[in-house]
C-alpha cells in the first residue's frame, strides 16, 4: 500500500521539487541549541536526544580532525523579565528557563565542545537572526552549512531556511537532528528536503566531508 508521504514525494518530484544543492567549497558544522534546557527530558522544553548526540559527536570528531569550523548555538536571556525575547515568551512559557548563568543554557556536557569552537548566543529561532553568524561564516570562507541539533521543526528549520536565503548551502543531517514531536520532526524533514536543504544521514555527510575536503 502506497503511503501518503510516498504520494507526496512522487507529486513533489514530478513538479520539480527536491533538487540536490550539493556541497560547496568549504563546509562548517553548526550545532543548533544542543543545550541542557533542550536535551534534558525533565526540563520544560527538553526531550531525550541521546541518539542525536551520538551522531553529532561523530560529526564533531571529523570536523575537529580536519580543522573545519564548528559553531554551537545557545538561547540565553539576560533580562529577568525576558524583555530580550521580545514577545516570543508569550507564546512559549518554557523560555523563562533559559536564563543566562544557569545550567539550562550550557552546551550538553556529553558533546565534544572544544575551546576552539565558536559559540553563538541567540534570542530567537534562527542562528542568523540578531547574531554575527554571517560575519563568522564569511571570515572562514564557508559556503556550506552542515546543520545538526534541535528542534527540527523550530530552530533547525529556521536556521536552514535562513542559510538558503543568505546564499549558503544547507545540509541537514537527518539522524543528528531531533524534536519533541516525531510528527513535527518527520514533516519538517520532508519540507526541508523538498524546498530548502539537502537532507542526508550522518554517515553520508562524513563520507563526503572526509573525501572532498581532505586538502582544505
Amino acid at each position: 500500500m502506497v503511503t501518503k508521504i510516498q504520494d507526496d514525494e512522487a507529486l513533489f518530484k514530478e513538479r520539480g521539487f527536491g533538487k540536490v544543492l550539493g556541497f560547496g567549497q568549504k563546509p562548517g558544522l553548526i550545532v543548533v541549541d544542543m543545550i541542557t534546557g533542550f536535551t534534558d527530558p525533565m526540563m520544560p522544553m527538553g526531550s531525550d536526544l541521546t541518539p542525536q548526540i551520538e551522531q553529532v559527536n561523530k560529526l564533531l570528531n571529523v570536523m575537529h580532525t580536519m580543522n573545519l569550523p564548528v559553531f554551537f548555538t545557545t538561547i540565553s536571556y539576560d533580562d529577568d523579565t525576558l524583555a530580550d525575547s521580545g514577545i516570543w515568551y508569550q507564546k512559549m512559557e518554557g523560555l523563562k528557563t533559559l536564563k543566562t548563568g544557569t545550567k539550562a543554557v550550557n552546551v550538553d556536557p556529553r558533546l565534544d565542545f572544544r575551546s576552539g569552537d565558536s559559540l553563538i548566543v541567540k534570542k530567537y529561532a534562527s542562528a542568523f537572526f540578531g547574531t554575527d553568524l554571517i560575519a563568522r561564516l564569511n571570515a572562514n570562507g564557508i559556503d556550506t552549512m552542515i546543520i545538526v541539533g534541535c528542534t527540527t521543526c523550530g530552530c533547525v528549520r529556521a536556521t536552514a531556511v535562513d542559510a538558503l536565503q543568505y546564499g549558503y548551502r544547507p545540509i541537514v543531517v537527518e539522524d543528528a537532528v531531533g524534536d519533541r514531536s516525531l510528527a513535527s520532526h518527520e514533516q519538517s524533514l520532508f519540507d526541508l528536503r523538498q524546498k530548502y536543504a539537502d537532507v542526508l544521514k550522518t554517515d553520508e555527510v562524513i563520507s563526503t566531508v572526509s573525501s572532498k575536503y581532505a586538502s582544505v
